[in-house]
């Protein structure tokens, strides 16, 4: 399963964090979006993005992850599998523990461009504070850029 990974941050509003899981063959599975109050910076908001994805996973029973962000540095740190006591780091050390659940996983850098659907799940309209998970069909407004996602993986 492929799982894509992206954050917001709106001054003044806190973040949003949208995860898309595709399959081999790239259909849509499932994805989450949130969106927090808390005031975070842009990399520690794509690392909660990455947390959900790999829970939601975990929770699914999947086995075999890759996991795509358009937020190098958080890749970079996953692969190093950095800890320590700050709050990102706490974070990171939450990641790893839910990847014991799954038989491979893999931390992939990708385009923003190739991150459009993830992107569009965490900058939804309205902003309703709260988690909201979709299967099978995505709210109309993910799905259009589901469809142009489509069209460049061809």
């Amino acid at each position: 399963m492929k799982i894509n990974t992206d954050a917001g941050v709106k001054e003044g509003e806190g973040f949003s964090v949208g995860v898309l899981c595709r399959d081999e063959a790239g259909s849509c599975l499932w994805g989450v979006s949130v969106v927090q109050e808390q005031r975070w910076e842009p990399q520690m908001a794509n690392v909660a993005a990455v947390l959900e994805g790999v829970a939601e996973a975990a929770r699914r029973g999947h086995t075999r992850i890759v996991v795509e962000s358009d937020c190098m540095p958080v890749i970079e740190a996953l692969r190093r599998k950095d800890s320590g006591r700050s709050i990102l780091s706490l974070i990171y050390d939450d990641i790893h523990s839910f990847c014991s659940a799954f038989i491979s996983v893999s931390w992939s850098f990708t385009n923003r461009m190739n991150n459009s659907v993830a992107h569009c799940l965490a900058h939804l309209l309205p902003r309703i504070v709260g988690r909201s998970v979709w299967s099978d069909a995505l709210p109309p407004t993910a799905n259009s850029a589901v469809i142009y996602d489509s069209v460049l993986m061809k």
